[in-house]
């Protein structure tokens, strides 16, 4: 009999972390799909139609417009050397692919704090830098890596699937919105609002805001639990193949993501709390109290805005459970892995040593060091936002004022936020207006510029802040429609609004269309429209 192997032994070690009484080689919860009993996955995958980059025009019209509109680098870092160093790090990886490779993959860096990373159809890898801060080991790295690497090579963009966000919700403008227009518009929106309201209001906002951030800025598509675990087989055999110690890193990689899930659960569900508690500050008003407790039009809303609020906490409660298509619950890939391996190689994989060189090169370059200020500065100014603690904000903000990434959105834009939150539309306007100037910059970028002028009372500079922003997107209006349907509210235009309510339905989003008619302060009269209507622009309300 030969001696007990690494991998026999750590597939136990999962199951019995699971509390499982199943032999050893049972599939684990919820069934791994790929059998190991073939041999490795990245044999059996020979007669498969593999590509490059994309896989297909429908799949790389997804990407194009999901990166055009920011959705996948709403909080991007350029950071060429670190990009270098992950580029060489999947070079490595991929030299062990004996297939097509001729399209090459594009790495991009966000200034999240999330330990994750998530391939595109143009080839690109998107990671977040809580990867590289988090991970103890360059053998982690590098099975996340060869994951993504996976879905690129083993074409699973062929059909293009919509983008999924890891935490359901409110959108960024929701909160602002009902409180501003659907409670105030009849007397004038924000100008409506007692200070004490009015405070409240930009708290909820604020903790919206890094629910949004934390939950919403890293998006993937959403890949079917088969693919998913192909992608890990085929992650697996490449870190081995790398040589790297695949066993050991894939087991640490599930326990630190389900780590970070936690982490970032228990986050949102104290901010979810928060942004009821101060919704319900804000809400003084009758009918705006009758609105947002209760709902609208016999409870065409589900119980309007804190019911709204509400998806935020029972979106991230979904992905806790592992509810819908994408991944398995971390212990159960762990446990499915583990499975693979002992399968799959039936004699063993050689006993390795992690390795952690290529991390301690790649965080020791001031690139990196001024990164992680940054990365840790914003997240923390978000904080005490949401707190209101506007001077502990700036404070954070100014740590990154002698880094490289001073001038960058991700810090601009939330610069902008905090004066915009204190009162000062003039500095919150001027900063917005800096951060537009970058390749960078994103949608959130504009919206969040439209709801500051919006609150601020400037309607016609909002709305031309709008235009500036469909015009640099592809002249997709969609991301403003809620806020151009308050700001024509607020300014008792009525059929203008009802317009861009029309518009909003024709776009068959539920979550849209819950956010344009808490705008609107209810659904229009006549029900949903066609859409189809010319857009409005600047001169909807400068022609008036």
């Amino acid at each position: 009999m030969r001696p007990l192997s690494r991998a026999t032994a750590l597939a136990g070690a999962a199951l019995i972390a699971l509390g499982s009484v199943q032999p050893a080689f049972a599939a684990p919860r919820g069934g791994f799909s790929v059998s190991g009993k073939d041999g490795p996955f990245i044999k059996q995958v020979a007669g498969r139609t593999l590509g490059g980059a994309g896989g297909g025009g429908a799949a790389m019209g997804l990407a194009s417009d999901a990166i055009n509109q920011g959705q996948y680098q709403a909080a991007r870092l350029r950071m060429p050397q670190t990009e270098a160093k992950i580029a060489e790090l999947l070079g490595r990886i991929e030299a062990n692919w004996p297939y097509d490779k001729s399209a090459p993959v594009q790495v991009h860096i966000l200034g999240v704090d999330n330990y994750n990373a998530y391939a595109l159809p143009d080839g690109s890898i998107i990671v977040g830098f809580g990867l590289l801060d988090m991970a103890q080991s360059d053998d982690e790295v590098a099975f996340i890596l060869a994951h993504e690497l996976a879905h690129i090579r083993l074409n699973h963009f062929e059909k293009a699937e919509a983008p999924a966000s890891s935490g359901g919700g409110l959108s960024k403008a929701a909160t602002v919105l009902a409180v501003g227009a659907a409670v105030g518009a009849a007397s004038g929106g924000f100008g409506s609002l007692d200070p004490a309201a009015l405070d409240a209001t930009r708290r909820a906002t604020a903790a919206n805001d890094l629910l949004n951030f934390m939950n919403n800025t890293m998006v993937s598509p959403d890949h079917t639990r088969e693919k998913e675990d192909e992608a890990d087989a085929l992650g697996f055999d490449l870190a081995n193949l790398a040589p790297y110690s695949a066993e050991t890193a894939s087991a640490r990689v599930f326990d630190t993501i389900q780590a970070d899930e936690d982490r970032r659960a228990k986050l949102s569900e104290a901010l979810n709390d928060q942004l009821k508690k101060e919704l319900g500050a804000a809400v003084k008003d009758g009918r705006a109290a009758s609105l947002v407790m209760t709902g609208m039009s016999g409870g065409s809303l589900r119980g309007g805005l804190l019911q709204g609020a509400a998806r935020i906490g029972l979106g991230v409660a979904a992905q806790r459970s592992g509810d819908g298509p994408k991944h398995r619950k971390p212990e159960e890939r762990k446990a499915g892995i583990a499975d693979y391996s002992v399968t799959a190689y039936p004699e063993g994989l050689p006993l390795r040593d992690e390795q952690k060189a290529w991390l301690d090169d790649l965080r020791a370059t001031s690139e990196y060091q001024e990164a992680k200020i940054a990365v840790a500065a914003v997240k923390q100014a978000m904080i005490n936002r949401a707190a209101g603690d506007y001077t502990g904000a700036e404070n954070e903000l100014a740590k990154v004022g002698t880094t490289q990434f001073a001038a960058s959105p991700l810090v601009l834009n939330e610069m902008a936020r905090v004066r915009g939150d204190m009162g000062d539309p003039a500095r919150s306007n001027e900063l917005f207006n800096q951060a537009h100037q970058s390749p960078d910059q994103t949608v959130d970028g504009y919206v969040d510029h439209v709801r500051m002028l919006y609150q601020a009372g400037k309607a016609d500079d909002a709305v031309g802040v709008v235009d500036l922003g469909a015009a640099r997107f592809n002249g997709d209006e969609k991301p403003f429609l809620s806020l151009l349907i308050a700001i024509y509210k607020t300014n008792k235009m009525e059929a203008e609004a009802e317009q861009y309510l029309q518009k909003c339905a024709a776009h068959r989003d539920p979550g849209l269309t819950k956010d344009c008619e808490l705008a609107y302060g209810g659904p229009a009269a006549g029900g949903g429209g066609r859409g189809g209507m010319p857009s409005l622009g600047i001169g909807g309300l400068l022609g008036r």
